[in-house]
């Protein structure tokens, strides 16, 4: 029985007429050709040429994959002939005989997708593998799971298991109270979008969580030298920094949300050359305080541990190596 938009029975549907079908006992995907037949023998026909034809694609994609040299070995589950193709084009892409590199170079990123149509799925699915092809990491984004519908208990099991974040898009909610207790048991990332723009950048963010830190330097603040003071210890002489901070925050020690207690370092610029680097803090004093920091306006004292290099005019830089995620 076939209606168009405006809910009227029709017998007959001419070309480019939208129409609604009623009646299939499976639902078809996303640009699936529909054909209509005199008889249901005919139908079954049809039907028994496509199952042969698909047989033999999936023999072909089967033998390729076998006669692959990469070792490189990804989970795609739930996938047919056209999730092979996408399989292909990443071992192709960070297989060793194709760049030269090993699987260990290669950063592997399992998602889960879902949305509320299959040809929307396709659509989100090539946008997230399209990211990995724009990024200049090693990246093999691997679509372990994808169907259409809300999230199941299933779905969170297997992102628990694989590590792997779900990302539903067009969805009205992410799932029911068991799926949104178990993720939290489970500690497993959910994103749900409506702009596929919004749901590309959040992927960027939770993919950089699979990359390996890298070390990022990060200036504090800096100061100049205002004066130049002798102490005179009876083991060994030293030499104060009356500073004056220009700029941020001068640090003993800095703490940091992703490396914990970070030990500060300074540097010391001379007419624009920097003389020494690497130095550490013996001490930070504000008028007779020992304190931990001093910031931008103020005057402080800093003695630096066995290092007494030090003229009036110079710049000094206080800064801090941190581990940080790099952007994809």
């Amino acid at each position: 029985i076939t209606f168009p938009v405006n809910n009227k029975n029709i017998k007959i549907a001419g070309p480019s007429q939208p129409v609604r079908i009623i009646g299939f006992k499976t639902l078809p995907k996303s640009g699936d050709p529909v054909i209509c037949v005199q008889s249901e023998e005919d139908a079954k026909e049809i039907i028994s040429r496509r199952e042969g034809l698909s047989s033999l694609d999936d023999e072909k994609d089967s033998h390729r994959a076998d006669s692959d040299d990469s070792s490189i070995e990804l989970q795609v589950t739930g996938m047919e002939s056209k999730q092979a193709s996408f399989t292909r084009r990443i071992l192709e892409k960070y297989g060793m005989e194709n760049n030269g590199k090993s699987d260990d170079d290669v950063i592997r990123i399992p998602v889960i997708l879902k949305a509320d149509a299959d040809g929307t799925l396709a659509a989100v699915r090539d946008s997230l593998l399209s990211i990995s092809d724009e990024s200049k990491l090693n990246l093999a984004i691997d679509p372990i799971g994808v169907s259409v519908g809300h999230i199941t208990t299933s779905d969170v099991r297997m992102a628990s298991e694989s590590g792997a974040a779900i990302f539903c898009f067009n969805l009205k909610g992410s799932g029911d109270r068991a799926v949104i207790t178990l993720a939290k048991e489970e500690d497993v990332t959910i994103r749900s979008h409506n702009v596929i723009y919004h749901l590309l950048d959040d992927a960027k963010d939770i993919f950089s969580k699979f990359c390996p830190l890298v070390p990022v330097e990060v200036v504090h603040g800096n100061a100049s030298v205002q004066a130049v003071f002798d102490i005179n210890n009876k083991r060994d002489a030293e030499k104060i920094a009356g500073l004056r901070v220009n700029d941020g925050t001068l640090f003993l020690k800095k703490s940091s949300k992703e490396s914990g207690l970070l030990e500060c370092e300074y540097r010391i610029k001379r007419k624009g050359q920097t003389v020494s680097e690497g130095l550490k803090a013996k001490s930070l004093k504000k008028v007779k305080e020992e304190v931990e920091s001093v910031r931008r306006g103020d005057e402080c004292g800093l003695g630096l541990l066995n290092h007494t290099d030090i003229e009036e005019g110079d710049i000094i830089e206080c800064f801090s190596t941190e581990f940080k995620n790099v952007f994809v």
